[in-house]
């Protein structure tokens, strides 16, 4: 074996570029990992405050005062545009029968559920992950 090529191989530079591509991998590593937690930190600090504002809307009293000379109110559920009477009338037969008749409840809204997916895109999801 003919050593001779390594002995023309300058190893103070071969040992800098080796040095200096392993310090910047590791900053940009760093970097990386610093804003990372900065954004996680930033959306945490969002979740808390929607959270806070949401449990103020909730703290509000959902029923009017009433004076004992007043006649009883009825409070009536807020309901999305497009949803019909009989809808709600079934949806609050069915949550009476499913509490019972000693426990008392009070529908407070009725809204449509989300469509998760359009039918081509179930289709397609259902086509690329079908077992082999």
């Amino acid at each position: 074996m003919d050593f001779s090529y390594f002995a023309n191989i300058d190893w103070t530079q071969t040992g800098s570029v080796v040095l200096v591509g392993l310090v910047v991998v590791f900053a940009v590593l760093i970097i990386l990992v610093l804003i990372c937690m900065l954004l996680g930190k930033i959306f945490s600090s969002i979740s808390k405050n929607s959270g806070s504002a949401s449990k103020k809307e909730e703290k509000a009293p959902a029923k009017p005062v009433q004076t004992p000379s007043a006649p009883k109110q009825e409070v009536l559920p807020n309901v999305e545009a497009g949803v019909s009477e009989e809808v709600v009338a079934a949806i609050t037969a069915a949550i009476a029968c499913m509490m019972g008749p000693d426990k008392p409840f009070a529908l407070r809204s009725v809204k449509r559920a989300k469509t998760g997916r359009s039918a081509w895109n179930a289709a397609g999801i259902a086509e690329n992950t079908r077992p082999f």
